[in-house]
């Protein structure tokens, strides 16, 4: 195994896990002869569980990582002609992206069994914002291999001193104690050993391949099944607004014609107030002259009745 092909190994492992993992490869690399190795593997430093959570997140998420770095690069490009609104929008935006990632920081974390404080998980997000403000942080942070958090120290600036494990220094292998005489390990078995890592690491990059070509897949998917939601969505607004627009023609059209009816109603109910006004004053009339014929008729009747009979 390769010293990069290990660094990437073993700080993707737990932190509760990483002394004895380190200290284990060590051994294998001196027993094998790699005395060189071994001194490389024992210097390595453990990370905090914020470093170790950055390190998780450009391993298993690394297109959202890289996304988020590349936003950053942008964001350092624009600020010299962006005005302040704009700068303030890039911020918020900024804000959600890095908030969005601390969630996932976590729910990786806690599947590793690792549970992230509010405390570690703000210096992941410092730790990924001051990624994307400088660019050596930006490669520090894709290496996968930091060993403590970052953090901006002021306009951009990065301080990366022992950063990444990627820049440790070799520190010379332990001597083997004089009381044991070393082991010899025959060339065949070293060359065994080799193949046997060879083969373990050939197995975990075809199982990362699949991996990430099933999340590849099931991403596709979700876009696909996004765009056409999408599009349905579109549909349904575009008929919903045809008939609303339908609807309040129809609507206005009821209004006008109410309009229109209330208008004759008073009309025709003005007609009717004055049609009664004359039907009153008729019946007055009618009985005022039934009254003149009932006295004449009586007048007749007397004065007849006064005539002398004819000789």
């Amino acid at each position: 195994m390769d010293f990069p092909t290990l660094l990437d190994e073993l700080y993707a492992v737990p932190p509760g896990e990483f002394t004895a993992t380190r200290d284990r490869w060590a051994r294998e690399a001196r027993d094998d002869g790699d005395r060189e190795l071994a001194g490389r593997i024992a210097g390595l430093k453990k990370p905090p569980v914020s470093a170790w959570a950055v390190n998780l997140l450009v391993r298993e998420r690394r297109d959202e990582v890289e996304q988020l770095l590349e936003l950053g690069a942008a964001m350092r490009e624009a600020t010299a002609s962006l005005a302040g609104p704009e700068l303030r929008e890039l911020g918020v935006q900024q804000h959600q992206v890095l908030d969005a990632m601390r969630v996932q920081a976590g729910r990786l974390t806690l599947a590793a069994g690792v549970r992230l404080s509010l405390d570690v998980g703000e210096k992941v997000v410092a730790t990924l914002r001051a990624g994307m403000s400088d660019p050596a942080a930006a490669d520090a942070v894709r290496s996968g291999t930091l060993v403590r958090p970052l953090e901006a120290t002021g306009f951009g600036e990065v301080d990366l001193d022992g950063a990444s494990a990627a820049d440790s220094p070799v520190r010379p292998a332990p001597a083997a104690k004089k009381t044991h005489a070393r082991r010899s390990v025959p060339k065949d078995e070293l060359k065994a050993r080799r193949e046997e890592r060879a083969a373990r690491e050939a197995e975990r990059e075809r199982a990362e391949a699949e991996r990430r070509e099933r999340e590849r897949r099931e991403l596709e998917e979700a876009v696909g099944a996004a765009r056409e939601e999408l599009a349905e969505a579109r549909d349904d607004a575009g008929t919903a607004a045809a008939e609303l627009g339908s609807a309040r023609r129809r609507s206005e059209d009821l209004a006008r014609r109410q309009e229109d009816l209330q208008a004759k109603l008073a009309a025709v109910t003005e007609q009717l107030d004055a049609a009664a006004d004359t039907l009153r004053s008729a019946e007055r009339g009618a009985h005022g002259a039934d009254d003149r014929v009932i006295r004449a008729q009586r007048e007749l009747t007397h004065l007849e009745a006064r005539l002398p009979a004819d000789p």
